[in-house]
């Protein structure tokens, strides 16, 4: 008996453990699910917008490329939930013949008890059993004896009873699980439907932009040379930053020099005294106290940051995955780096930045704190926001006005400004990017999902 319980015990507690893990794996299907389903709205309303220009663009042939890829996720995510809820069905299934398996065994056990008390009636009474004993103390025992065992057929008694309201509930969840399941299934037959007529639309669009081939490979030149243009400025944006720190760090060096070898700033030098002239001033100060020269410090890195800065990047460094995104609702809808083009694989195109789509009106926000290095216009483009976070930068390209001004501190999440909609298109995307120090880099791995 006590093994038969150590085995329910531990079949029981594998069963809780397998439950709990079961579940926590489909809320997390299902949150996924839902931030998907999220991004096919905000797709679907883009498209919309982009429909009222009734001409195919390539703006909004991305749109509807990045939105067949979240409806292929959001089917991948359905099958994943179907194959979760039938572990979950078998496992269910094995609860339900172990239940069984133990109410037979109980009731087994308490017929045995009913046989073994009949037999035990038809030899002799309860009370010739007491009265036969050799000693008062044997007769309490018989007595104690007796009301155990009628209480422990009670407690059989309603064993069984629990058992069966167990036996019960697993049925009920069974087949709730069985119509979950069902329901997912219609789910997924729902979204194939929807993705056919989607590649529809897509093979649509795609031929309607091929039939317009010269101006399609014009409108790809001029948006190449844009991308070139807003790279190049950057950078040199960037670049004139970094050139700035590194005079600033040196400079800092030199008065640092200057009055370890007993200078007084504000007497002897101040800011308007030149470099080459402040090392005359050290080095005639030097000999006049017969004192060496110490070592010079470590040559110029690419970057010296303040204390501040450096702990800025750090932050900005440790938060990759978990930035927030530069809009409050949008998605992706060109990527980073080389690529095929959209409507024709044979033409490659460079992205130095991604491209975010969103809805007429909406506004660009800080990604995390930093401060405005640059707000510009770019000929033949619209606004240009930098905003710098110790030796990471981020770059919020296609805005058609700005809030912030070169200097200003911001705080993750700030407003930057509004997003331009193309009038020809319909289409408001925001251009994204992400730099090291002078590297570029990809920036959607650094935004939160």
């Amino acid at each position: 008996m006590n093994a038969f319980v150590r085995i329910t015990s531990i079949l029981f507690f594998l069963f809780i453990g397998l439950s709990l893990s079961a579940q926590d794996r489909k809320e997390e299907l299902r949150v996924r699910k839902v931030r998907l389903q999220d991004e096919i709205q905000i797709a679907n309303k883009i498209l919309e917008e982009a429909r009222q220009n009734r001409q195919a663009s390539v703006s909004s042939l991305q749109t509807l490329n990045q939105k067949l890829r979240i409806r292929e996720e959001l089917l991948r995510t359905i099958d994943r939930e179907v194959e979760l809820i039938e572990e979950e069905i078998d496992v269910q299934e094995a609860e339900i013949d172990r239940l069984k398996e133990e109410i037979d065994t109980l009731k087994a056990q308490y017929a045995g008890m009913i046989r073994q008390a009949y037999k035990t009636n038809r030899e002799s009474s309860r009370l010739l059993f007491v009265l036969s004993s050799e000693d008062f103390a044997q007769a309490v025992r018989r007595v104690q004896y007796l009301r155990q065992y009628s209480d422990y057929r009670q407690r059989q008694v309603q064993e069984i009873q629990d058992r069966q309201a167990d036996l019960e509930h697993e049925i009920e969840l069974l087949s709730r699980q069985k119509q979950e399941k069902e329901d997912l299934r219609a789910e997924k037959a729902g979204e194939l439907e929807q993705l056919t007529r989607e590649r529809n639309d897509q093979r649509s669009t795609i031929a309607q932009i091929q039939e317009q081939e010269g101006s399609l490979e014009e409108q790809i030149r001029r948006k190449q040379e844009e991308a070139n243009r807003l790279e190049n400025e950057i950078q040199r944006i960037i670049a004139e930053e970094i050139r700035k720190a590194r005079e600033e760090a040196a400079r800092k060096r030199l008065e640092d020099r200057a009055l370890a070898a007993g200078l007084v700033k504000g007497q002897d030098f101040n800011d308007r005294t030149s470099n080459d002239r402040l090392e005359n001033l050290i080095t005639e100060a030097r000999r006049a106290s017969a004192a060496t020269e110490p070592e010079s410090s470590a040559p110029d890195v690419t970057f010296e940051l303040t204390p501040e800065a450096a702990r800025l990047a750090r932050n900005f460094e440790a938060n990759k995955g978990r930035l927030p995104w530069p809009v409050e609702r949008g998605i992706v809808v060109g990527r980073f780096g080389l690529q095929p083009h959209p409507a024709n694989n044979s033409i490659k195109i460079n992205n130095p930045h991604i491209e975010i789509g969103t809805q007429a009106g909406s506004e660009a926000r800080a990604a995390f704190d930093g401060k405005v290095i640059a707000v510009r216009r770019i000929p033949g483009t619209p606004i240009l926001v930098i905003i710098q976070h110790g030796n990471y930068y981020t770059h919020y390209g296609n805005l058609s006005e700005v809030y912030v001004r070169e200097g200003q501190t911001l705080s993750a999440r700030d407003p930057i400004g509004k997003i331009y909609t193309d009038p020809v298109e319909n289409q408001t995307v925001l251009q994204f990017g992400l730099w090291e120090n002078d590297e570029l880099m990809d920036p959607y791995p650094w935004l939160t999902r």
